[in-house]
């Protein structure tokens, strides 16, 4: 007889991929916000009333809980991104037994912030999320842990790319508003990872015993001429010494406000190296 698996967030980009990668050796029920596909069960997860009666009385071997407001998104219909991910979590664990199930998490880097303020982040550093997204992400962690699975992996996913989808590398190729491809003077390096490494790292994931807190990424970083690659562009015209925003990075400093943090954090990552590690 082969376990059950509870999918959320089946449908998305990273959902779907862990769906077809796992169908064949669990009994899954995949959930998914719309019944776009006949395999898919729709369940409104931000619907509590609709949750405790589609949890009631259901176990699983193995939770993979995907589901979230994509990163980048200010709001959802009339809810926080923070709000919309948290209540998500909570109406899947807050109704289901999960005593004797495993669980894997699929959190993000965006724990993270510039408030780190290192060149690279390990795993072990402190979570200093700024952005609505990274804050929900944090938060869903310590709401799972606190419910005591009897594994909990959390994976904390470097931005996801194919060559099919690339709209976070972007952000660090092309200028925000003006949409114009740059390079700065000073060389930068990120940490990304490929959809095939995140499958590959959840499958591995799904056979293991105990807890675990790990950084998803791809064997290599990228310098700026790697991510150009992807959208076969030429090295841009336009080059911006970094040198030039830090004044404006000052003033953002000084300025007590989220909003501020979060323009900061942008500012962090299109212009300086983002990197992370184990």
């Amino acid at each position: 007889m082969k376990a059950k698996l509870l999918l959320t967030g089946a449908s998305g980009f990273i959902g779907s991929q862990i769906y077809n990668a796992l169908k064949n050796d669990f009994e899954v029920t995949a959930i998914a916000s719309s019944p776009k596909h006949k395999e898919y069960t729709a369940l409104n997860l931000l619907n509590e009333e609709a949750c405790r009666d589609f949890f009631k009385d259901k176990k699983f071997d193995l939770i993979i809980h995907a589901a979230a407001i994509a990163h980048g998104k200010n709001s959802f219909n009339t809810m926080s991104v923070a709000d919309a991910n948290i209540l998500m979590t909570e109406n899947v664990f807050n109704f289901l037994d999960i005593k004797d199930s495993s669980v894997i998490y699929l959190s993000s880097v965006s724990v993270y912030s510039f408030k780190n303020n290192k060149e690279i982040i390990s795993v072990h550093d402190q979570p200093i999320p700024v952005t609505e997204y990274g804050i929900s992400k944090l938060a869903c962690e310590k709401r799972i842990k606190n419910k005591a699975p009897k594994s909990l992996h959390i994976l904390r996913l470097a931005p996801v790319y194919s060559r099919n989808n690339l709209i976070d590398l972007g952000k660090r190729v092309f200028l925000p508003i003006f949409k114009v491809p740059f390079v700065t003077t000073q060389e930068r390096v990120y940490s990304l990872c490929s959809i095939d490494q995140v499958v590959s790292v959840v499958v591995n994931t799904s056979k293991l015993d105990g807890d675990s807190l790990v950084i998803v990424k791809d064997d290599k970083d990228y310098t700026q001429n790697d991510l150009l690659s992807f959208f076969d562009l030429e090295k841009p015209k336009i080059a911006i010494n970094r040198n030039f925003i830090k004044p404006l990075l000052w003033i953002l400093s000084l300025i007590p406000v989220s909003k501020a943090h979060i323009i900061r954090d942008m500012f962090n990552k299109l212009f300086y190296s983002v990197r992370y590690s184990n």
